[in-house]
């Protein structure tokens, strides 16, 4: 009895086994490698609208610059100066997702003041709004953004002093001033002196209300980042500058000079990590002569320089830079290199006038590759599903799409085992008196 009831235990834990092996589904587990961090950028973009150099010493300027780092970081600084004495100057900072720091535009005016020397004695400056704006923000999303403005409105140079040296220069100066200012009026009877012609003369020159006029437009400079790129892009607006207001037609001035917005922009794309970059530089106008000369209008192209009315306390030279770009993987630069002017040079060293110059630059690297796999699935195409079979009333949840799949025949055959082991001697017998009848 003990014997039976062991087999009975042993065939029972045979049975449980197998139900138990059949009814736990096969886990199929893999690994991924982690999603990649993003690439490291930079990007900034910087502008002039003015810079005013007389005798050696800086006066004015108009400047915008901004940047935006992958770390995240936005910046930004605008700002209207006059050295020594007045600076309206704003900056922003932002270093963290949400963040969002905004310096609105401030202005100021100075009142007129001595010029510096060597033209202390020539006349005083004159400013107009000095302006400087900035906002930087890094959004939710951590992408940071930056913009700038700075600007001078305008700038007058008195020229009383500046004047009298160009009338009072003596007689070599009335041959040159022949070609500036328009034939000289003819001797009057009774021999003239050359004193009273310059006179003559002089009343024209003394006709400007001025020496100098300079009106900007502001310069901004501008960084984005997207999820998929980072641009900078720089503009100064353009500028007029006159030399000796009032003396041309209709109050215009003698020499005018008109700079073209100069505009530059670098972008990176932050998937490849290439760069690409474009500039355009001002073109520059120049308007030259009087009622009596008549008016010419010549163009100069960027890259190239010309000097007017050459001879004399006046002479001026227009330079205008090119514009360069360099791109490629990993990094772009865009520069237009801005106009100089130098104008009156014959009166103490003359004028410097820097206007419209812009720069903008961009660097950074592909996100890292991501991490293999550690198998390789493979690259072929999965066959075409079929169709999905009728359900089948009374199937097991484990299925396969057909009757003898699943888990059902497998429990089926371990039970039908495991009884055939506990009543094997009775099945023995009845398959011996079945053998027995067959014979009678």
């Amino acid at each position: 009895m003990r014997g039976r009831m062991r087999g009975i235990a042993s065939s029972l834990a045979v049975v449980s086994a197998v139900v138990a092996a059949a009814a736990v589904p096969v886990a199929i587990s893999g690994t991924a490698g982690a999603s990649p961090a993003p690439g490291s950028y930079q990007g900034v973009a910087h502008s002039q609208a003015l810079a005013v150099t007389i005798g050696g010493n800086p006066l004015t300027a108009g400047v915008s610059r901004a940047m935006v780092t992958s770390t995240p970081t936005a910046q930004a600084n605008g700002s209207g100066e006059l050295t020594p004495g007045l600076t309206s100057s704003q900056s922003a900072n932002a270093t963290k997702a949400g963040q969002n720091d905004v310096a609105a535009q401030t202005c100021a005016a100075p009142p007129p003041f001595p010029l510096p020397a060597p033209l202390s004695g020539a006349g005083s400056l004159s400013l107009g709004l000095a302006c400087g704006s900035a906002s930087a923000t890094v959004d939710a999303a951590g992408l940071p953004s930056s913009t700038s403005t700075g600007s001078i409105a305008s700038l007058g140079i008195s020229g009383s002093g500046a004047l009298n040296q160009i009338v009072q220069s003596g007689a070599p100066l009335a041959g040159t001033l022949q070609s500036v200012l328009g034939a000289l009026p003819p001797l009057p009877a009774g021999g003239a002196t050359l004193g009273s012609v310059l006179d003559q003369l002089g009343a024209l020159v003394t006709a400007a209300t001025g020496l100098v006029t300079v009106g900007v437009g502001p310069s901004t400079s501008t960084v984005t980042t997207t999820t998929s790129s980072v641009t900078a892009t720089a503009s100064s607006q353009g500028a007029t500058v006159g030399l000796l207001p009032g003396v041309g037609p209709k109050g215009a001035p003698l020499l005018s000079v008109t700079v073209g917005k100069a505009t530059v922009t670098s972008s990176l794309d932050r998937g490849t990590a290439a760069g690409t970059a474009t500039a355009d530089p001002g073109i520059v106008s120049v308007s030259f002569g009087t009622a009596a000369t008549g008016v010419q209008t010549v163009t100069i192209a960027p890259g190239q320089s010309q000097t007017f009315l050459s001879g004399t306390p006046l002479a001026s030279t227009i330079s205008v830079g090119a514009g360069s770009v360099t791109h490629g993987p990993g990094a772009a630069t865009a520069t237009a290199h801005g106009v100089t002017l130098d104008l009156a040079t014959g009166i103490d060293g003359g004028i410097s006038v820097d206007l419209a110059s812009a720069g903008s630059s961009v660097s950074g690297a592909a996100p890292a590759a991501p991490a293999s796999l550690p198998f390789s699935p493979s690259t072929t195409a999965a066959p075409a599903a079929a169709p999905a079979p009728a359900q089948i009333v009374g199937a097991t949840s484990v299925h396969t799409g057909e009757p003898w799949g699943g888990a059902t025949p497998i429990v089926g055959l371990a039970l039908a085992t495991g009884l055939s082991l506990v009543y094997r001697r009775r099945l023995t017998q009845l398959v011996r008196a079945a053998a027995a009848r067959l014979v009678r």
